[in-house]
C-alpha cells in the first residue's frame, strides 16, 4: 500500500491570467450588450455596473507607481528616499517637463507592489 502525502491530495487549482479575466468578463458582458468590444470606456463600464458582476460604485484599479533618483555620483542618499506612489498620468506630465532628465535617467521605478526598481522605458516603453 503507498502513502499519500498531503501534497498529493490537495486540489490543484489553476492560475488565472489577467487577460483571461478580462475575457470572461467581456464574455459575460456580451450577453447584455452584443457590441461590448466596439464600445467607449464609459459605456463598457456603465455596462459592467450594471450586470452585477461588481458592485454599482464599483472604480476600476489605477496602476500606482513609485520612484526614488538614481544615483550617478555612488552616493546611497537618494537611493534610499521612496517617492510615491503617483499614477502614470502624473508622472508622466513631470517626464514630459524633463524633471526626471531628458529621457527619464535621473530616476528608477517600480509598481507599487514590485521590489524590482527599473529604468523609465522598461516600464513605459
Amino acid at each position: 500500500m503507498h502513502g499519500s502525502t498531503k501534497e498529493e491530495s490537495k486540489p490543484v487549482v489553476p492560475q488565472v491570467s489577467d487577460i483571461d479575466r478580462i475575457t470572461t468578463l467581456a464574455s459575460a458582458l456580451m450577453a447584455e450588450d452584443p457590441e461590448i468590444y466596439s464600445n467607449t470606456y464609459e459605456g463598457i463600464l456603465r455596462s459592467v455596473r450594471r450586470s452585477g458582476i461588481v458592485p454599482q460604485d464599483w472604480k476600476p484599479p489605477v496602476a500606482r507607481y513609485e520612484y526614488r533618483w538614481a544615483t550617478t555620483d555612488g552616493g546611497k542618499q537618494n537611493e534610499q528616499t521612496v517617492y510615491g506612489p503617483f499614477e502614470a498620468q502624473e508622472l508622466d506630465q513631470w517626464y514630459k517637463a524633463t524633471f526626471f532628465g531628458i529621457a527619464g535617467e535621473k530616476i528608477r521605478l517600480r509598481k507599487v507592489g514590485n521590489e524590482e526598481w527599473e529604468e523609465w522605458d522598461d516600464i513605459f516603453p
